[in-house]
């Protein structure tokens, strides 16, 4: 097991886009980001999104939005990014992520 943070962010071609363009990438962030323990044995900790109070592109720290989560393995979290590679209109165009993985710091009592 693997302990894993995604940060993501939202770039600049995002808020270029078209409202049909948007939706496409709100649709497949759904597809992409969701079903992660039917899908990959994922176990998602928890979520953070400040969009809310964020304005404008996150090309890097504060990030748009943060996933905490448990992973089988680093390869598994390489196939899980790559998606974003992936097909026609790829999300890598509207998402930058980050992903940083390690172990939790149980000898410290942390879970």
């Amino acid at each position: 097991m693997v302990r894993v943070l995604v940060c993501a962010g939202v770039l600049p071609a995002f808020f270029e886009a078209s409202a049909e363009d948007k939706s496409y990438v709100f649709s497949k962030c759904r597809e992409v980001f969701g079903g992660w323990k039917e899908r990959y044995g994922i176990e998602v900790l928890s979520s953070m999104d400040d969009d809310q109070i964020q304005i404008g592109p996150a090309l890097g720290y504060p990030w748009t939005f943060y996933v905490m989560c448990d992973a089988p393995s680093h390869e598994v979290m390489i196939d899980v990014v790559d998606q974003l590679r992936r097909g026609e209109r790829p999300l890598s165009r509207y998402i930058k992520v980050d992903v940083r993985m390690g172990r939790p710091l149980s000898d410290l009592g942390l879970p």
